[in-house]
Parts: structure tokens; C-alpha cells; sequence
């Protein structure tokens, strides 16, 4: 007797269990066997769409328009790469917007021309539903930098502030850093928030710590904050910077308004007991000379947290989860057995960096759907 069970055994409820673990490719696989599977992964495989788009291929823009039309509904997250800044309008001209299911979504671009703001409020109406995941990342081998004008993204970020989970960008300067602020107390549902910010360590850049000490912010529950602070008194640096004094790179104060301030900061970030990585510090442009001492130096963050026991480190003991904490290019003195002996104490599992490091820069891939020729690299 043969006791072998088939898939098509198993009862519905399991079978739609199993849909989620399969990746673009057996969704795909899946769909042609017959009616029944098709039934069962066809919602899975057009839930996640990861889209090249390009204007080489006419044909190929109406087959794919046409799949999103017909399946928009089941759309929920959406990756889109161009090869060209001036494609956007393209693709919000030419496909079925808004997706009313559509919740996450990742923009990636070189991000080089000035017309920006003029598709952004196209974009912000590709969903008619509830922002959860928002991503920007810049093309590779992408130079200049573009930020979108104030007006335009402050409404992106007030109308996606209250659901909102998950806010990055990569490599560009597409926000400022009063709006990262409004967010972090505005967005109760906020788990991630990395922001690498720009090439340098200017105030553009980086948080002012004054404004930390002044806010409320109300993501309680964030696992993922990466952002660089600065704006804190580093009486403590005496070396000499790029041949000259300190004092000519370090923002003046006592050593007691510098301990004062940034145990303010320590006891800011200690409300997040649920991190799991803390990134303060970003490595420099690795497309410059990496090993040049004298343009590390000019660039090195000296305005930031110190790290040390000394400084209120002690503060953040709380944070248990913790598995990085991301310190690179910041001018911190870690290095003394105290300090070690409180990071094997307080984070036994989080691995501290503070030099570059090509796996430093994390990534949230997921399998989605993807339309890509033969062509397509």
C-alpha cells in the first residue's frame, strides 16, 4: 500500500502557508503547473515585484504594464531600479497607479538631476493605502547628490508618519535632518530608521544633539537607528587634526557641559531598549582614497558621542538586543580595558565596528518578482 502523501493532500490551509518561503522563481515555477497551483501562488508571486524599468523595449513596458494592471490589487511591495533619473515619470505615466494594496516601497536611482520635486507628488500617490516601508537608495557608481525641496517631503513624511515602519536611504542626501526629527515624533509605528546621510560630517548630515534634549520621540518600539548626532563639546580631543590644534576642529565647552550634554543623548537612545543595531558613525566615500590619513581626518565625525564610560556610556546597559553598533570614522576612545570589559559585560553579542568594513553597509533584500531581459545586468 502505498503511503506516500502528495502536496495536493495537504489541506488548503497548509498549503498557503508554504507560498510565503518560496522564492520569485518557484512562485513562478509554480504558477504553470496547473489550475489549482496557479489559484494558490498566483497572489504570492504579485505580491512582491522587483521592476528594472527602461524605455529601450516598447513591447516589454506594455506586457509588464499590463500585468500590473490586471494584478494591481494583489501588489503590496514594490522595487523599482532606473537607469535614468527622468524614467520616474515614465513609469507613473505608463502603469496602473495608485496600487491600492501597496505598502512598501523601494526607489532605486541615480538621483543626479534637479526636477525631482516635480514626480514627487506623483509618487506619493502610487498607494492609496498605508506606508509602511519606504527605502531610497542610489544607483552605483552614482557621484552628485540631490535633496528634495522642504514643502514636497514634508507632506510625503506627514501623510506616511503614522503608519510608517520602516524609513531608509542610501547614499543621498534626500532628507533633512529637522524632518528625520518631526519623524521620530511623529511616527509611532517606527521600527527602522537609517539615514547614511552624505559624504562629509556637516551639520547638514547629522542630528543636532540640542534638538535631541527638546524632543519627544515617541517610536518606542525602534530596533534599527542609524543616523549619525552632532553638535557635542569634545574637550576630551587634544591630538592634533590635519597638523593644527584640536581646538580648531572640536566645538568649544567644559569638560563637564560635554559629560552633561551627552549623557542627555545616552539617555535619549536608552529608551530604545528593543535595538538591535545602533549605527552612529558611516564609513567615508570608499570612491575616494581610502587610505589617504589627511582626508580621513578632515572628514572624521569630532562633534559626536564618545562612547566611554567616562562620557555616560553606562547609560545605555539596557540595551540587550543590541547586535551592532556601528561607531566608524567617529573620533571615540573605546579602546581601554574599561570600556572593553563593559562592552563583553552590557553587549556580549553585538559586534562593535569602528573602521570600514565592505559588509558594514547592511542590506534588506527580500525576494520579489522581477522583469528583466536578456540584456539587463
Amino acid at each position: 500500500m502505498d503511503a506516500t502523501t502528495s502536496f495536493n493532500d495537504l489541506p488548503v490551509e497548509i498549503q498557503e502557508k508554504i507560498a510565503p518561503f518560496l522564492n520569485r522563481r518557484d512562485l513562478a515555477a509554480c504558477v504553470r503547473v496547473c489550475r489549482s497551483w496557479k489559484r494558490l501562488f498566483h497572489r504570492q508571486l504579485w505580491s512582491h515585484i522587483d521592476l528594472f524599468w527602461h524605455e529601450d523595449d516598447k513591447a516589454w513596458q506594455k506586457r509588464v504594464c499590463l500585468g500590473l494592471k490586471t494584478n494591481k490589487e494583489l501588489v503590496k511591495s514594490l522595487k523599482l531600479t532606473l537607469k535614468a533619473d527622468d524614467l520616474l515619470p515614465s513609469f507613473l505615466k505608463r502603469c496602473p497607479v495608485p496600487f491600492p494594496n501597496l505598502t512598501s516601497v523601494e526607489l532605486v536611482a541615480p538621483f543626479e538631476e534637479d526636477y525631482y520635486d516635480e514626480w514627487l507628488a506623483g509618487f506619493i500617490n502610487i498607494t492609496m493605502d498605508v506606508w509602511k516601508r519606504i527605502v531610497f537608495r542610489k544607483a552605483m557608481g552614482c557621484f552628485d547628490l540631490v535633496e528634495f525641496d522642504q514643502n514636497p517631503f514634508e507632506k510625503f513624511l506627514r501623510l506616511a508618519a503614522p503608519t510608517l515602519e520602516v524609513f531608509r536611504t542610501y547614499d543621498v542626501s534626500l532628507v533633512s535632518m529637522w524632518q528625520v526629527h518631526e519623524l521620530l515624533c511623529t511616527a509611532p509605528n517606527l521600527k527602522e530608521l537609517y539615514i547614511s546621510g552624505g559624504l562629509d560630517n556637516t551639520p547638514e548630515n547629522w542630528l543636532d544633539s540640542n534638538d535631541i534634549e527638546t524632543s519627544d520621540w515617541v517610536c518606542s518600539n525602534l530596533e534599527v537607528f542609524g543616523c549619525r548626532i552632532g553638535g557635542i563639546p569634545r574637550p576630551d580631543i587634544t591630538r592634533d587634526i590635519e597638523d593644527s590644534p584640536a581646538s580648531e576642529h572640536v566645538l568649544e565647552g567644559t569638560t563637564q557641559e560635554s559629560i552633561n550634554h551627552q549623557r542627555e543623548l545616552y539617555s535619549s537612545l536608552a529608551r530604545f531598549t528593543k535595538l538591535r543595531e545602533l549605527t552612529l558613525g558611516f564609513p567615508l566615500d570608499p570612491r575616494e582614497v581610502r587610505d589617504d590619513k589627511r582626508y580621513k581626518e578632515h572628514y572624521q565625525q569630532y562633534d559626536c558621542l564618545a562612547m566611554t564610560l567616562d562620557s555616560g556610556l553606562d547609560l545605555l546597559k539596557g540595551l540587550k538586543d543590541l547586535r551592532l553598533v556601528g561607531l566608524v570614522d567617529m573620533e571615540i576612545y573605546i579602546e581601554g580595558e574599561k570600556e572593553q570589559a563593559w562592552f563583553a559585560e552590557n553587549w556580549p553579542h553585538a559586534t562593535i565596528r569602528t573602521k570600514d568594513d565592505a559588509e558594514y553597509q547592511d542590506s534588506d533584500d527580500s525576494d520579489s518578482y522581477s522583469w528583466r531581459t536578456d540584456d539587463d545586468e
